[in-house]
């Protein structure tokens, strides 16, 4: 076919349908993003504050269970992401309508209605991360040309008056579809989002052309020559043309790989079904005859997600949080346990610590008694006591010995203060050296009844001093010194 002479069918936006489906694909792909950044940055604070008060609360690991004081409120994950976007599966129906570009043929005056053709298929994901996801894909749909020429070459033989192409494409790709409302952190709107896809494909191209084709020429003797020579007709002319018309109906075919472009929108119904709009660009690497440029498609989609329903994931999560439960009320019961028993223990040490304690008031009331008796005993006791000797005598009688004891008995503990005297008969060193004597003599008993030496002070032998003659003055007076 001469390509110099070929003119696109329609022009890649040509179309109002295509411009439409087109315009109103980019309003909903600006519309999204806008609104679930909006959503995300507005919500930042909200949300923090909110997860945060969660973390308080956060007892059980990969929930959000929230408790408060008195009761205890479960409230199983919601993260739309982690939970249909993790490793999940995916099946999807799709419809819609399909445009060819770029085709090699000379076409004028075609029919409007040939420019789009019905759209349909399915696939299947696998979505490995909420950012990410695998896939394999088929869409049907139609390539429908019609050629009708504005001018007949009366030089060209035969002419093709007319065409009629009429194609059946299967489309099979694999793709990789990149989640582009995961730029925006802790976005909001996670039941929206915007894949942008790409990949390979190959495409089967099946059908028939119809055709209709008259001769011009006119053989005879072995030579072919133009029934009009240099003449040229056109479609208004009319005119009547005696020779061969001929109509062919032939099977054309193409295959080719392809490399696909893809914007799809979708927005979760529930956690099993997902709509949305798509918008796909596939670029063919080599071209037949009357193989397009390229094939753009404005489809709708559902989708369903194999994931567990709501009742089940919330089943799996309240019996898991009952049996935590019961294994934290089986610990509570055993710590009430060893508490009860730790309060009897305690309880046994109190009673036993009370009678301790009656048994003690007991003997502090008998010390108390026993101190008011010996205070008695004390303020009783004498305070003065004298020894009385014999003249020219250093010797204790056994009946003055005898007082002697009692009184250091009842005074035991007391400071003393003795006093040992001889009376005027004799020389003033020999009455000296007696009291001394005297003094030693009462010291030697006092100490042997358990009175401490140190004591005893002052402890003075003055003699003859006071000038006693009789008596009273062969004694050693024993004072208590008051403090």
């Amino acid at each position: 076919m001469n390509k110099s002479l070929t003119k696109p069918l329609i022009r890649p936006l040509g179309g109002r349908w295509a411009r439409v489906c087109l315009t109103a694909l980019l309003t909903a792909v600006v519309t999204v993003g806008a609104q679930a950044r909006a959503t995300c940055e507005s919500g930042t604070r909200a949300c923090a504050d909110s997860l945060g008060g969660a973390q308080d609360r956060t007892a059980v690991e990969g929930g959000t269970p929230s408790r408060t004081a008195g009761d205890i409120v479960l409230t199983p994950p919601r993260d739309l992401n982690s939970e249909l976007r993790h490793r999940t599966w995916s099946f999807y129906t799709q419809g819609g309508l399909s445009w060819a570009t770029g085709v090699w043929y000379r076409n004028l005056d075609a029919k409007r209605s040939y420019r789009q053709s019905a759209a349909a298929g399915g696939g299947f994901d696998l979505t490995i991360r909420p950012w990410v996801r695998v896939g394999a894909e088929y869409i049907w749909s139609r390539y429908r040309r019609e050629q009708r020429l504005s001018a007949l070459d009366a030089e060209t033989m035969p002419v093709k008056a007319y065409g009629n192409y009429m194609m059946n494409l299967h489309n099979a790709k694999l793709g990789v579809g990149l989640n582009l409302m995961e730029i925006w952190p802790e976005r909001q709107a996670q039941w929206l989002n915007i894949w942008a896809g790409t990949g390979a494909g190959y495409t089967f191209g099946r059908g028939n052309e119809y055709g209709i084709h008259f001769s011009n020429t006119l053989t005879q003797g072995g030579q072919t020559t133009p029934l009009t020579g240099g003449a040229s007709i056109s479609n208004d002319d009319a005119i009547t043309i005696t020779g061969n018309v001929r109509t062919t109906n032939r099977h054309e075919r193409f295959n080719t790989f392809y490399i696909p472009a893809s914007l799809h929108v979708e927005a979760d119904l529930g956690r099993r079904l997902t709509v949305g709009l798509k918008g796909e660009m596939d670029w063919l690497l080599n071209r037949g005859d009357i193989a397009p440029k390229g094939y753009a498609f404005a489809l709708v989609t559902l989708r369903y997600n194999l994931v567990p329903s709501r009742a089940r994931v919330q089943r799996a999560y309240y019996e898991g949080e009952i049996s935590a439960l019961g294994g934290r009320l089986d610990a509570l019961r055993l710590e009430a346990d060893r508490s009860r028993a730790r309060a009897d223990e305690a309880e046994e040490a109190l009673r036993l610590a009370e009678t301790q304690n009656a048994d003690l008031q007991g003997l502090l009331s008998d010390c108390e008694e026993c101190r008011a008796r010996a205070e008695a005993v004390a303020s009783a006791a004498p305070t003065s006591h004298f020894v009385q000797f014999d003249h020219n005598s250093s010797y204790v009688g056994d009946a003055e010995a005898d007082r002697l004891r009692a009184f250091a008995r009842s005074v035991r503990g007391e400071r003393l203060a003795l006093v040992a005297e001889a009376s005027t008969p004799g020389g003033e060193d020999y009455n000296v050296r007696l009291s001394e004597r005297r003094l030693r003599r009462v010291v030697e008993i006092l100490v042997s009844e358990g009175l401490s030496a140190g004591d005893l002070r002052p402890a003075t032998a003055i003699g003859a001093r006071n000038g006693k003659p009789s008596a009273e003055g062969r004694r050693v007076t024993i004072t208590v010194v008051k403090e």
